[in-house]
Parts: structure tokens; C-alpha cells; sequence
């Protein structure tokens, strides 16, 4: 037998490596062609995601609340740069901290991180600096002014919705994401290939009813009273009657912790605010007229084991007093008139036990308990606002049918959403709820409203020369844990106003919570809702109609000459950031209306009084200040805050005499 030789074999075994060579070389080519080409592809390009712009938000003047613009990711790499000393003095100049600018210069590093996000322009000579790399982003921006933070919520540094509207329109603001391919040059850097490119879609834009301008007065109103009070916290909204858009809401809490918007989450027990809902009840199902009278036990009644006290003490009282008066046995013995479920019905067609529909994280619908749930307390427990939560926004939301005319209406946040390109999307239309009372029960409530005000509990919110109507509470506090108990000496004090009288332009609600000292509705809480409309009045623009403030001489209360203001009160706006519009804009004369007709004859005549100092307070707190001793003012030139008076601060003329308001530039 012949054995191959060497050559053989060698032959034979180049031969089975070409084989093998071209039965691979054909399972890749032919085989696996498809899965070398994408492993190929991904080598050479790179896909990656644009981020969509998150789209502008606005009050409903236009003022713009957020936005977002083009920012720049910086790192550094240490060992890279030409010039270390002149780069650590670029990055101190835009504020990166010591001990990062001592570790971005640093060569025995590879890599730095700059923290945050910074401007194109501020970062524009740092990253023309050989080792700095940038890399583009987006960045979410407020407006300077913090009164509309916790309406408008925040994003986190990765633009990711947090709190608010940020996150309960998220879905409308954030926009569709786009694509680029990057391609890999011959030096492994990757440029982009414009043609593979998806460009991405900014989100909408959102126009909100809030007016930028009534929230700072509100915020800041409710923070001064806040102060004052030593409460730990309060609640303030304005809503405008006629179509449901609520204009302002602002919330306080000595608590540093507290987020997101309370006045739509943290329902509380309303006490006497519910009184005048329940007589527009009654006078509306014909149970009762505002003359009709009743025994009210000289101020102390024992009913269903439980013994009730009046304030004001009476052998009887008519509905209308009883609501001047703020009379708990009279509110009993008249809601008795109505049966459990239709006292139950009433308060439930006013808006109570279910949420307004705001889109809003959170928002509590509040309790009101069906009649099977009730005790035999229960139906006099109700008439004098308790075994009831509601949140402040329901509430005011509750009092706009006394002020249109008897139409409950569903409150609204959102007043237009239009596309990037401008299409409009929505546009928020008056939607009624359901009639709740008849417009006559409404009118009689609200002429009950205005006495309480004039000469009933609530005479420290009346107005120099505009009729008000208002209802102040005062409820216990529940124990926390403890529900059904209350705690000795806390209280929650409210007041709703609707300015004017009639046919009113605002339904405003204050409350404040545990207010030390003077703790009743009518003192505590009522004395900043003439603070905001009186700054609202003396606001460029708050949404106010000024033409239509006009008031019949049937609601036409006249109130004391007002005395000199309190330095406090006069500070009370004079730490506001500065205006976002030019201040050029403030018109050249801003006079409050005089008092005219008969109401204008009944007025006290006028009295002498000093000029309050106003050096130094922003323009709208020398305004207001100036308005609240009485005088009318004329701004004859324009800045940022008051250079003087002329009469000069401390001078002595008539209430009702224009005072020449000057500023400083």
C-alpha cells in the first residue's frame, strides 16, 4: 500500500482550507448578509434622539410664565487644555464652584463634568477653549416672579414634569421627539447626515386664565396676612363669575416642606361661609323669604342633645339678619325647613363632595357624606358649615352662582391651546355645571352679603366707594388623627367677597389657618380681600372691567373715611420682584373713580389727613398706600420705585385731593 507523501498531504490540506474558506466567505455573503451589514452600519452611524422644546406657557394677557431655550452641557478634559488658568477663570465667571473649577483643571484627571446647563452666550468663550466640549440642550426657564410657581409646577434637570400644570398638561406640553443619523469621518468623529434627519415638534402652547398681575397681589396680600396673623397658612382665590376662569390662587404654609397647590388639595370644614348657600336654597325651593322671622332663643338653643351659642345674641331674627348676623340658631331652625335629602341635594348642586375638574395634579373632591350616613346632629351640624370639607377652590366656586345670576359653573385654568405653528387647538368656552338657585334668590343673597358687610360681621372689608358683598367663617380645627375632633383655641378663619355687589366682576375667598390673636373670619380674613381689590383697582391690569363698576344706589353702602394706612399694610407689596414688562409702560395718570350720585352726597365730607411717606416702595405699593389714606394719585413720570410725594410725605390736605406720585429711575 503507498502512503501520500508530504506534498499530498500539504495539497490536501490547502485544498479543505480553501473550501472551508469559501463556505464561510459564503454563509457571511449570503447568509448573514443582512445582520454584517447592520453591525456595519452601527460602526459607521450613529442614531440619536433631539429632544422636543416643551412649549411656552402664558398668562391670559400674554405674559409669558415658562419657556424653554437652548443651553450647553460643558466638560472638561483637563489634559487637553492650552490654557488651564484662563479656563478656570471663565468657568468662576459663570458661577461653577471653586473645588469643580480646582477639578476641572486638575491633569491628573481624564474628565470633568461641568453641573447644570448654561447659556450659549455665557458659555460662548469657555467653549472656544481648547479641552472644553459642549454639547447641546434645553433648558426650562420661569418667570422671575415666584407667584405663579406652585400654579405652574417645575421639571426636573433631566426636563421631566414635577408638580403643576408642568405635570398635569405634560402630555400637551411635551412635544414629539426627533432623529438624526450621526455618520463616523475617517478620524472617528461623527458629524450629522442631514439627509436621515426627523426634525422634532415643540410642544403646544398653553395660555392659562390666570392673570400674572392679581396673582402677585393675591401671593403677596396672603403672605403679609400670613405673617401678620402668625397663621400657618392660608389660601387665597379670585374667580371671575361670568365664565368660570380662575384668575388667581395662592397658597401659603409656614411649612418649608410644602408643595404643589393646597388651595386644590387640602379641603377644610367652611363653617359660616355656608350660611348664605343654604338661604339661596331656601329662598329658591320658596321655603323661606329673606323677611321671614324666627325664634332664635336669645343667642343659646339645645337641639338633638347639643346646645348651640350665638355671637350676637336676638329674641329672633329675619333671614336676612340672620345672615347680617351670622346667627347659627336662626340657620338651624330655617334649614330645618328643608328635609335631610334636600338639604343634602343643596349642597351637593352648589358643587360639594366631588372635584371642580381643574386639571390639576391631586385635586380633592372634599366630603359630604350621604343622609344615611348622617346622626341626628348631622342637618344642624351641616347648616352651620361643619361635618363638610371643602377645598377653597370649591367653595369660591360655590358663591358664583350668587354673583351670575344662579348658574354653577365649571371653573377653568386653561384658557387656549394653540400648536408650535399657532393652530389653535382649544379655547376654553363658559360651560354651565347646572342652575342651582333662580336669579332672584341669588340677588336677595347677595343684598344680604353686602349688610353683612356694611354694618354686619364683616365691616372690615368694606370699600371707600364700592359696594361689596361678603360672608365670613370661623371654624374649629380638627385634631389631626382625630377625626370629629377638634382642637380648644385653633380655628380656620375665611371670608368670600364679590366686588362689586353687582353684578360682580371677581368672587375672591380668603382663609387663613390657626391665626393667632384676633382668629374670627370677619377680622382675620376679611381685611385682605379690600387689600387685593383695592390693589387690583390700582393695578395696570388685573383683569378688571373699570367701566363696569359702576354700582345702583340700592347697593350703594358707604363706609368712614378711611384712615391713614399702616406703615405695614403700605409695605406689604414693596419686596414684589420687579416688573417683567417695561416700566415705561405704567399709564401717565392712574386715578382711582370718585364716588358719584347719591352715594357721593350721603359720603361723610371730606377730612383732613397726612400724606403717608412712600420714598422707596415700588410703584404699585406707593400707589396702593397713597389710595388707602384716601387720596387720588397722579404718576407723572415713570420708574421702578418712588422718589417722593408732592404735597411732600407729611403733609396735611383733604382726603380725596390727587397727590403727584414721583419716581426714581
Amino acid at each position: 500500500m503507498l502512503r501520500p507523501s508530504r506534498l499530498a498531504l500539504l495539497h490536501a490540506l490547502q485544498l479543505l482550507f480553501a473550501v472551508a474558506l469559501i463556505a464561510r466567505a459564503g454563509q457571511v455573503q449570503l447568509w448573514q448578509r443582512g445582520s454584517w451589514r447592520a453591525h456595519a452600519e452601527a460602526e459607521h452611524y450613529k442614531a440619536v434622539e433631539l429632544p422636543a422644546a416643551r412649549g411656552d406657557i402664558f398668562d391670559e394677557r400674554g405674559v409669558l410664565l415658562a419657556r424653554t431655550r437652548g443651553a450647553r452641557r460643558l466638560g472638561v478634559a483637563p489634559r487637553e487644555l492650552a490654557d488651564p488658568r484662563a479656563a478656570a477663570a471663565a468657568m468662576s465667571r459663570l458661577g461653577v464652584s471653586a473645588a469643580t473649577v480646582a477639578r476641572a483643571v486638575d491633569p491628573a484627571r481624564a474628565w470633568v463634568a461641568l453641573p447644570g446647563l448654561y447659556a450659549p452666550q455665557a458659555a460662548e468663550a469657555l467653549t472656544k477653549m481648547r479641552g472644553v466640549h459642549a454639547e447641546a440642550a434645553l433648558e426650562r426657564v420661569y418667570t422671575r416672579r415666584e407667584a405663579t410657581r406652585r400654579v405652574v409646577g417645575f421639571v426636573d434637570t433631566d426636563g421631566a414634569p414635577v408638580d403643576g400644570l408642568e405635570l398635569a398638561l405634560d402630555p400637551v406640553l411635551r412635544g414629539a421627539p426627533g432623529r438624526a443619523t450621526l455618520e463616523r469621518d475617517a478620524t472617528g468623529l461623527f458629524y450629522a447626515a442631514s439627509d436621515t434627519t426627523v426634525a422634532p415638534r415643540a410642544g403646544d402652547v398653553v395660555v392659562l386664565t390666570i392673570n400674572q398681575e392679581l396673582q402677585e397681589i393675591a401671593q403677596h396680600a396672603l403672605d403679609a396676612a400670613v405673617t401678620a396673623s402668625g397663621a400657618e397658612g392660608g389660601d387665597l382665590v379670585v374667580l371671575d363669575p361670568e365664565d368660570g376662569e380662575i384668575r388667581a390662587l395662592a397658597s401659603r404654609r409656614r411649612d418649608p416642606r410644602s408643595a404643589g397647590s393646597p388651595v386644590l388639595s387640602e379641603p377644610f370644614e367652611p363653617g359660616s361661609t355656608l350660611k348664605p348657600l343654604l338661604a339661596a336654597a331656601l329662598l329658591s325651593a320658596g321655603r323661606a323669604t329673606p323677611d321671614d322671622r324666627v325664634n332664635t332663643e336669645r343667642g343659646r338653643w339645645t337641639v338633638a342633645g347639643r346646645t348651640i351659642t350665638d355671637e350676637h345674641p336676638a329674641p329672633s331674627l329675619t333671614l336676612h339678619e340672620v345672615i347680617r348676623w351670622s346667627s347659627n340658631i336662626g340657620i338651624v331652625k330655617f334649614a330645618a325647613r328643608l328635609a335631610p335629602r334636600e338639604e343634602f341635594g343643596a349642597l351637593r348642586d352648589f358643587g360639594f363632595g366631588t372635584p371642580t375638574g381643574v386639571p390639576f395634579p391631586s385635586e380633592a373632591g372634599g366630603t359630604l357624606r350621604a343622609p344615611s350616613a348622617w346622626s341626628r346632629q348631622s342637618p344642624a351640624s351641616l347648616a352651620m358649615g361643619y361635618e363638610i370639607a371643602v377645598t377653597p377652590l370649591q367653595l369660591a366656586a360655590a358663591y358664583v352662582p350668587l354673583a351670575n345670576g344662579g348658574e354653577l359653573l365649571e371653573p377653568a385654568l386653561v384658557k387656549e391651546i394653540r400648536s408650535s405653528d399657532g393652530t389653535l387647538r382649544y379655547r376654553h368656552a363658559r360651560r354651565v355645571v347646572r342652575r342651582v338657585v333662580d336669579p332672584a334668590a341669588a340677588a336677595a343673597v347677595r343684598a344680604m352679603m353686602v349688610d353683612v358687610v356694611v354694618e354686619g360681621t364683616s365691616t372690615s372689608a368694606g370699600m371707600r366707594g364700592f359696594a361689596l358683598a361678603g360672608k365670613s367663617g370661623t371654624s374649629r380645627r380638627v385634631a389631626v388623627g382625630q377625626p370629629g375632633g377638634y382642637v380648644p383655641g385653633r380655628y380656620t378663619a375665611s371670608f368670600v367677597g364679590l366686588f362689586p355687589a353687582e353684578r360682580p366682576q371677581y368672587v375672591l375667598l380668603v382663609k387663613l389657618d390657626d391665626p393667632k390673636g384676633q382668629y374670627v373670619g370677619g377680622k382675620a380674613a376679611a381685611p385682605v380681600s379690600k387689600i387685593v381689590f383695592e390693589a387690583a383697582l390700582a393695578a395696570r391690569d388685573a383683569s378688571l372691567d373699570r367701566a363696569g363698576l359702576g354700582r345702583p344706589e340700592s347697593l350703594a353702602p358707604v363706609t368712614p373715611p378711611v384712615a391713614p394706612v399702616p406703615v405695614a399694610e403700605a409695605a406689604l407689596f414693596a419686596d414684589a420682584p420687579p416688573a417683567e414688562e417695561p416700566v415705561d409702560s405704567v399709564p401717565a395718570v392712574f386715578l382711582l373713580p370718585r364716588a358719584s350720585g347719591h352715594a357721593a352726597r350721603r359720603a361723610s365730607a371730606p377730612v383732613a389727613r397726612a400724606v403717608p411717606a412712600v420714598r422707596g416702595l415700588s410703584m404699585r405699593a406707593a400707589v396702593l398706600a397713597l389710595h388707602r389714606a384716601g387720596f387720588r394719585v397722579a404718576v407723572r413720570s415713570v420708574g421702578v420705585q418712588a422718589a417722593g410725594t408732592v404735597p411732600a410725605a407729611g403733609s396735611v390736605t383733604r382726603a380725596g385731593a390727587v397727590v403727584r406720585l414721583e419716581s426714581a429711575p
